[in-house]
């Protein structure tokens, strides 16, 4: 199968940045910390994954869908260093260097984009163009859970997790073992738990692990309060062994529930149009990326994305660095 590689991008942003040194800068004193994270993230997913095409998603603005829903959606999030902000531009500014696409649009967050793009190209939908007949695999590039709930059979979240020192693949069999839940359960796992980080308010009361016993019971909200309701509070009880006061929560709070389940829900009807041949991997201009990663001072990344390789090697390694260089698509 062809592989399709999805950054979301704000999510590697703020991890880059907060991994790393930021004292990186270049001679003229501008701050990179967030850029070289983001463009060491990206060459080592091209490394893993040999990808036949990239896009990238972002955010575009706090103000979403999802913020005239709830108000308080995110709210209580301290906002970001403006450093953090004024180097989204150059991260830009370098995925355009090497022909990568971005996909954002207003009033959406990058997460509803993307997911978008793999509802479409997974239907074969009309708005997501030059689709292999047999299918693809996507690559989510992600820092972030709330993107697990788009892993099936063929998609996948290329992880970051500890700063961006580890990267896993993460499938069906990861979210099983690890959460003993299917990736569509995170969204019904916020839907009763909450998330702090979103400021979703889920059922104040129930915690990440009585909201996995109540979905590995009941499988969905849905069937969980279509129970409730045709049983009643007692036999529910004694059937699904669910505690009194667990119940009352749920009651007292089912309007929240169901409004926490709507905050976390990917979006997948985003209007944008995706033509996967835009997103070819490996055509772009060397000499353009060699400027821009020498102005920003990424010496160490030039051969790493083949910039600085020579026409017509004469040494045993540099003949075998420029092989492994095109098995690997980077030119």
């Amino acid at each position: 199968m062809k592989k399709l590689v999805l950054i979301d991008s704000n999510a590697v942003i703020h991890r880059a940045y907060h991994a790393l040194p930021k004292s990186m800068s270049t001679r003229k004193g501008e701050q990179t910390n967030a850029v070289y994270g983001f463009a060491t993230t990206l060459i080592k997913a091209l490394e893993d994954l040999h990808p036949d095409y990239v896009a990238a998603s972002f955010d575009v603005s706090k103000s979403t869908f999802r913020t005239e829903q709830y108000a308080q959606y995110k709210a209580t999030r301290v906002k970001a260093d403006q450093e953090l902000y004024d180097q989204i531009p150059r991260i830009k500014e370098l995925l355009s260097v090497f022909n990568i696409p971005v996909y954002e649009k207003e009033g959406y967050e990058a997460d509803d984009c993307i997911g978008t793009i793999v509802k479409n190209c997974h239907e074969h939908n009309a708005r997501c163009r030059h689709i292999p007949s047999e299918g693809m695999e996507v690559f989510i590039i992600s820092g972030d859970k709330d993107i697990y709930q788009l892993i099936d059979g063929n998609i996948f979240v290329y992880s970051l997790r500890k700063g961006l020192s580890q990267m896993t693949v993460v499938d069906q069999k990861v979210i099983k073992e690890e959460f003993s839940l299917d990736p569509e359960d995170f969204i019904d796992l916020k839907a009763l738990a909450g998330d702090p980080s979103d400021n979703i308010p889920g059922v104040p009361g129930i915690g990440p692990k009585t909201a996995t016993e109540l979905i590995q019971k009941l499988d969905t909200l849905k069937n969980l309060y279509e129970e409730l309701e045709k049983k009643g509070p007692e036999v529910f009880s004694k059937e699904y062994n669910v505690k009194e006061r667990i119940i009352n929560l749920l009651i007292e709070h089912k309007e929240q529930a169901f409004l926490s389940q709507s905050l976390a829900t990917i979006h997948k009807e985003v209007p944008i149009d995706f033509d996967l041949n835009d997103t070819k991997w490996g055509e772009y201009d060397r000499e353009k990326a060699k400027e821009l990663f020498e102005e920003l001072g990424f010496h160490s990344l030039l051969k790493r994305f083949g910039a600085e390789r020579p026409e017509e090697p004469k040494t045993k390694q540099a003949k075998e660095q420029a092989k492994k260089d095109e098995q690997l698509k980077l030119l």
